[in-house]
């Protein structure tokens, strides 16, 4: 199949700075396989570290009405492209400083920063293909761009590794910030068609409370949402606990070179590629998505327990990529079961409600779980998280749903 079998008409000349950016842009975005690494090489500790994260948190509770207002009134693209130019110069500015303190200031406007970005660009470009009458490239959109953004960040893992072989990690902060920047003047490219909305924020703070308050209002009446809502909470909690921030000091005690996590963020992005096409698979043969949640969960439950009796390398990376895997397997499930409890007016401000609240998990979830680390030790860590998982399990098991026909 060719290029031109491959995009539909026209999609290309609309969407081309964006396709452009999760397919080349991205190759660079090589820091998150090893900011974690980073962190303690230059001497913070694991409760440090998850500060920062709470730091990066904070701002979209904070920020998100006076940033969409921002959208609103000045357009969505210059509300995206500010944040991401904006986002980069702040992630080149990390490598200057040590001290966990400034590194703090400079991760709580890192997140501020992002709140100009965040909706502002899938809503441009949504807006875009309607003005255009080409709502049809909307699904075209969806499907290619979390695909392009894979295969970039596959391929991302063994550039970072190479690069900091190289010239040490320090470099994972001028490449990402540079390659941001990059994606800042490709979106200049962008076309947009904006139309001012006549709403300040005082209308839009009173608007967003009306409907969080309606909102809240059919949460607590839905036993079936309020139970998604609930499970979800455990497991951003497990997230902090479970992921980068415990198992790369884990993996590291046990004889893993800095560099070679760019290769093992690049396998876990390979085996991301393929998930997404087996889950509806999966889930039609046991029937429910809850049932299929439940049976997901109770593997990382497993995958999570066995950490706590290992000692191998070998085994410890093996368990990790299952259980990556197994994350992989779950989110993109939980996402299609939590939709069909949620009222099609209601679904942007419930969304919303969720990913405060998980917000505020993160918040308080990542040092917590930096400081057990500190503590007890990361493995230890990841061992007691396996618990967290058990609440969440019994919380989708209680779900009401028909069976899938």
């Amino acid at each position: 199949m060719g290029i031109k079998n491959f995009f539909k008409k026209d999609e290309l000349k609309l969407l081309w700075p964006f396709y452009v950016d999760a397919l080349i842009l991205s190759l660079f975005f090589i820091y998150p396989a090893f900011y974690i690494i980073y962190m303690r090489d230059i001497g913070l500790s694991l409760t440090q570290i998850g500060f920062l994260t709470s730091a990066l948190a904070l701002p979209f509770i904070l920020f998100e009405i006076p940033t969409g207002a921002i959208a609103d009134i000045f357009g969505r693209k210059f509300s995206t492209v500010l944040g991401i130019f904006l986002s980069g110069i702040v992630m080149i500015s990390i490598m200057f400083f040590t001290n966990f303190y400034i590194l703090l200031m400079i991760f709580f406007v890192w997140g501020a920063v992002g709140t100009l970005k965040s909706g502002a660009g899938e809503a441009w470009i949504v807006d875009l293909l309607k003005h255009e009458k080409r709502k049809e490239l909307i699904h075209e959109y969806y499907v290619k761009i979390p695909s392009f953004y894979s295969i970039a960040l596959l391929l991302s893992g063994i550039i970072g590794a190479f690069l900091v072989k190289k010239f040490g990690l320090g470099i994972i902060w001028p490449i990402s910030g540079i390659s941001v920047i990059f994606t800042s003047i490709f979106f200049l490219f962008g076309e947009e068609h904006f139309t001012r909305k006549k709403q300040h924020i005082k209308e839009h703070t009173h608007d967003l409370i009306s409907h969080i308050k309606e909102s809240l209002n059919y949460c607590m009446k839905n036993r079936n949402l309020l139970l998604m809502i609930s499970a979800g909470l455990f497991g951003g909690l497990i997230i902090n606990f479970s992921m980068d921030l415990t198992w790369y000091p884990f993996l590291q005690g046990l004889g893993f070179k800095n560099y070679w996590f760019g290769y093992l963020f690049s396998a876990t992005c390979l085996v991301g590629i393929f998930v997404p096409y087996m889950i509806k698979p999966l889930v039609n043969r046991v029937g429910k998505y809850k049932d299929y949640l439940v049976i997901i969960s109770s593997l990382m439950f497993i995958l999570l327990f066995i950490v706590g009796f290992i000692n191998s390398l070998f085994l410890s990376l093996a368990i990790f990529i299952l259980y990556i895997s197994a994350y992989d397997f779950f989110r993109p499930a939980r996402n299609v079961l939590v939709q069909k409890f949620i009222p099609s007016k209601k679904r942007a401000t419930i969304l919303s409600i969720e990913s405060m609240a998980l917000s505020v998990v993160m918040i308080i979830g990542a040092p917590l779980a930096g400081f057990f680390a500190d503590k007890i030790g990361p493995q230890n860590t990841i061992f007691m998280s396996s618990f967290i998982l058990i609440p969440m399990i019994i919380l989708y098991s209680k779900i009401k749903e028909n069976k899938i026909k």
